[in-house]
């Protein structure tokens, strides 16, 4: 009870210890990198991967450099393209993830040519230098259409100012003075000529990535000049409803004492972000979630009408040249054009994840709850169950944050609560362990002259009293021997037959104890065991078939071991059979064993010394068969055994009921019909019947025993007394 106390007293101080950097905002790299893992798990597990048709992106992918040029473009281009887009394809809206920050001074001489070969020009070289400027024509291009520009706000020391931002969308305000919203001290956008044009403009930079590269959030907002300028995204939102401004949303935080942003409201929608005005971007799923047109293909008028009529354009680059690729959680390698495109997306569906601004209480409250809970059950648990308990804490947690993530889209910190529950589990079982130990000792010089180590162990892990002087029970008993092992002694020098033995009961006592079996003994080259004691297994049928089946299917990889060291393979034969036995403490006063007794016991044995006559790895007894009903079942016979006076019936599993094809099934139902003809008397029809199986199976050595037994039944004079049953009474 002392030891109790101590072990609870240690987990609650555990507990609080690693709540401290939780409420401080100061956890471990290693702790939030686990956070930002478990975030992105979640977020590919429930992406929605499919394609969202109302979003474009124009892309200058490889092609388009190919058949129009190197980057950057003249600008007589990207009009062309624009002109293309609203004329011919009739899209709803352009977004440019892309900044012209630069005037282009190149002049279409095509253009040139047609102007002055036109017989009406009479411009002046002023007029004709303005309609040739590049930076006009776009500016002419973008006139009275939804246009949305890109620029990039800058944050260092340089204070970079090249062309201005555009139009704020929200004024000075002291609310938003308080928050965290990322600062910037200059700007790269495009030059006036182009700027001017635009009601709408709006940042593609992002200062929120993560401490790991990692593009998860987005700002929203950035504050330049006193003023709050939209990113693109939000930009192109507000174009789309030809809205101007965004109203902040404000709560109270957890002291009460400040008011933290927690949405903005835009166009009537209210969009959910942190005080930084971040958001957590709703990626659909890895890219190509969005359909991707080549910019010169729909500068050449190939691009299919009805992807791009109505739709919403992103305009930017795959091109791996013109690095525009980013980290995200669902690629290493993702084009930023679509970082925006899923905003877009999140924005039509109202789909965005938030952190509720009580984010940090939840995770406090679930912090708690867990170690109270594992701080006082475990000390007073079996390791089973407390094992149950912290899988099933863990599963509840799990269960709550995935229900919050995909129907109330929070997002809910997880991986700092699981790893306290993992350090309080493991350092319970520690302490644990070692309380233990002393009693453990006790126990083992008490009874381990006499029992085996795992009885020993068992014994141990139970609150309850083991009967070791002897008890009935109902159990399977297990018998496996070596075929022809005599023979393979013989040709073997004694080092090499201790190797062999070694690797065969290596593995096939794993399976066993896999199976929550007991190895009774080893006899030479044979292996015995029982399931169902020193602790009831109300499966331990199915447990001890489980056993064979799976040792049989491990018996090759064994025997590919045997020979890579130079060793014969090996082939077995299994018996099992269940019934009622005594277990316990047997023998004498100078040693003792914890192992079985009785007719069940001896049935076993003979089982597996029929498999020899029948040419079968493994038989059961009908019992078993009849309480293992997961397996197909092949009749072999009806036996009289020594030792035994009533009847037997074998079965020899053939395939577990879950993976046989109904062909095999039907197949194994006519050998059967063959058994139960043969043993009705019907012994044409067995014989037509065991020859339809044989010819499937021209190997199969129990038919061949029945072939001989018609025969010998037909040349005989048995009569009324013959009772089907086959004796096997030297065996």
């Amino acid at each position: 009870m002392k030891q109790r106390r101590i072990r609870t007293l240690l987990g609650i101080m555990l507990t609080l210890l690693m709540l401290y950097p939780v409420i401080q905002n100061n956890r471990p790299a290693l702790l939030q990198k686990l956070e930002y893992d478990l975030y992105d798990l979640r977020l590919r597990h429930f992406a929605k991967g499919d394609q969202d048709p109302r979003i474009v992106i124009i892309d200058v992918d490889e092609k388009s450099l190919a058949e129009q040029g190197r980057w950057p473009w003249n600008r007589v281009k990207l009009a062309q393209l624009l002109d293309q887009l609203f004329d011919h394809y009739g899209v709803a809206i352009v977004g440019f993830d892309m900044v012209f920050s630069e005037a282009d001074s190149e002049i279409d001489l095509k253009q040139l040519s047609r102007l002055l070969l036109d017989a009406k020009t009479t411009l002046s070289l002023d007029s004709l230098l303005q309609q040739l400027n590049p930076d006009q024509r776009l500016a002419d291009a973008m006139h009275d259409r939804p246009v949305v520009l890109g620029y990039a706000f800058d944050r260092s020391d340089r204070e970079l100012r090249v062309g201005a931002p555009g139009v704020s969308v929200i004024g000075p305000n002291e609310l938003l003075d308080e928050q965290p919203i990322p600062e910037a001290k200059g700007v790269i956008a495009s030059v006036d000529a182009l700027q001017s044009q635009q009601a709408y403009s709006g940042f593609f930079d992002n200062p929120m990535v993560d401490s790991d590269g990692v593009y998860r959030w987005v700002p929203m907002l950035q504050r330049y000049q006193g003023q709050y300028y939209p990113s693109l995204s939000l930009a192109m939102w507000l174009a789309l409803f030809e809205e101007q401004q965004v109203i902040p949303e404000f709560e109270s935080d957890m002291t009460g004492e400040h008011q933290a942003l927690v949405a903005i409201n835009a166009a009537g929608q209210q969009i959910p972000v942190n005080s930084a005005s971040g958001l957590l971007v709703p990626y659909r799923g890895g890219q190509g979630s969005f359909p991707y047109i080549s910019a010169t293909d729909v500068m050449n008028g190939l691009a299919e009408p009805e992807q791009l009529s109505g739709a919403i354009i992103l305009i930017g680059t795959s091109a791996a040249g013109l690095l525009d690729l980013r980290v995200t959680p669902v690629s290493s390698r993702y084009p930023g054009v679509e970082v925006h495109a899923n905003i877009l997306s999140g924005l039509l569906d109202d789909r965005i994840s938030s952190e509720p601004d009580y984010t940090l209480g939840v995770e406090i409250i679930q912090i708690l709850m867990s170690g109270l809970l594992l701080s006082l059950l475990i000390p007073r648990s079996s390791v089973m169950f407390s094992t149950l308990i912290t899988l099933v804490w863990s599963a509840s947690l799990v269960g709550f944050n995935l229900y919050a993530w995909q129907s109330l889209l929070w997002v809910i910190p997880l991986g700092y609560t699981l790893f306290l529950i993992f350090i309080l589990y493991l350092f319970q079982q520690t302490t644990g362990y070692f309380f233990e130990t002393r009693n453990m000792k006790l126990l083992a010089g008490q009874f381990g002259h006499y029992i085996p180590p795992e009885i020993v162990r068992e014994l141990g892990r139970q609150n309850k009293a083991i009967h070791l002087s002897g008890e009935t029970r109902d159990m399977t008993i297990f018998f496996s021997d070596i075929r022809g092992f005599t023979p393979i002694s013989e040709q073997l020098t004694p080092q090499q037959l201790t190797r062999m033995m070694n690797i065969y009961l290596t593995e096939m006592t794993r399976i066993i104890h896999q199976q929550r079996g007991t190895v009774d003994k080893y006899i030479g080259d044979a292996v015995m065991a029982f399931w169902g004691a020193p602790l009831p297994d109300e499966a331990h049928a199915k447990h001890g078939l489980d056993t064979a089946w799976q040792m049989l299917s491990q018996l090759p990889k064994v025997n590919q071991l045997l020979l890579a060291e130079g060793l014969p393979a090996v082939k077995i034969g299994i018996g099992l059979h269940c019934g009622t036995v005594s277990v316990g403490n047997m023998g004498s006063e100078f040693r003792m064993a914890y192992t079985v007794m009785g007719d069940a016991v001896n049935l076993a044995s003979r089982l597996e010394s029929l498999t020899k006559y029948y040419g079968c790895p493994l038989l059961v007894s009908g019992d078993l068969a009849t309480r293992s009903p997961s397996y197909i079942y092949r009749y072999i016979d009806r036996v009289r055994v020594k030792g035994r006076s009533e009847p037997v019936e074998l079965f020899q599993p053939m395939a577990e009921q879950a993976l046989a094809e109904s062909s095999f099934v039907d197949q194994v139902e006519m050998f059967n019909q063959a058994v139960m003809s043969y043993q009705q008397r019907h012994w044409e029809e067995a014989r037509r019947l065991f020859l339809q199986w044989l010819a499937e199976n021209p190997e199969d050595s129990v038919v061949q025993l029945y072939l001989d037994r018609l025969a010998a039944l037909e040349n005989s004079s048995e009569g009324e007394s013959w009772d089907a049953v086959f004796s096997h009474l030297e065996k």
